[in-house]
């Protein structure tokens, strides 16, 4: 996903962690919030840090690129 997709998503949005240690812990998460770390602009860096909770309890911390 890129920066700018990731920037639409809003509670109650599910999107699918893609873990890049070979999709150990891979899945799908229903965000309850969202916040993106990374400036304000709509450039994607390729390193932009997103945090999720979702409404499960689940944390995730991620690329944006791991996202789809």
């Amino acid at each position: 996903m890129t920066l700018k997709e990731v920037r639409k998503l809003h509670n109650g949005d599910e999107v699918f962690w893609n873990d890049p240690d070979d999709g150990l812990t891979s899945r799908h998460i229903t965000i309850q919030s969202i916040k993106v770390l990374a400036p304000d602009d709509d450039k994607d860096y390729g390193d932009e840090i997103v945090c999720i909770h979702g409404k499960n309890g689940d944390e995730l911390e991620c690329f944006a690129h791991e996202l789809s």
